[in-house]
């Protein structure tokens, strides 16, 4: 039995976070290219094609990851949604009220999430 609660611990890591395929994303060139950066807020609003990289698992896992607050996320992708939220706030405001009523129309996650995107690890 002590086997089994071992080798779950070491595992836990792995099982709990996402893919750190998504570590290796270059946020700062998404946010500094307008067209990718409509691109992607077009994939996740369902106003357009997912064709960017890795755009339609976003789509897919930012429920979860609005829900939990992020909880699930490596700290360099804590950092990337982060860096993510606050630019579509102060870029694209309007995207953001569009952002907000998709993904938690009922405000059920907003304080926690804002607490996250506006903490430090």
């Amino acid at each position: 039995m002590k086997v089994i609660f071992v080798v779950m611990a070491a595992l836990a890591p792995f099982v709990l976070s996402y893919d750190e395929k998504y570590d290796k994303i270059d946020v700062d060139k998404i946010l500094g290219d307008e067209a990718l950066f409509n691109a992607y807020l077009d994939c996740l609003l369902d106003k357009g094609p997912c064709n960017q990289e890795n755009a339609a698992d976003f789509r897919k896992l930012l429920p979860e990851v609005i829900a939990t607050a992020c909880g699930k996320c490596t700290p360099i992708q804590r950092q990337g949604v982060r860096k993510t939220v606050k630019a579509i706030t102060q870029k694209k405001p309007e995207q953001f009220k569009e952002f907000i009523a998709k993904y938690d129309p009922t405000h059920e996650h907003e304080a926690a999430f804002s607490a996250f995107v506006l903490g430090t690890d």
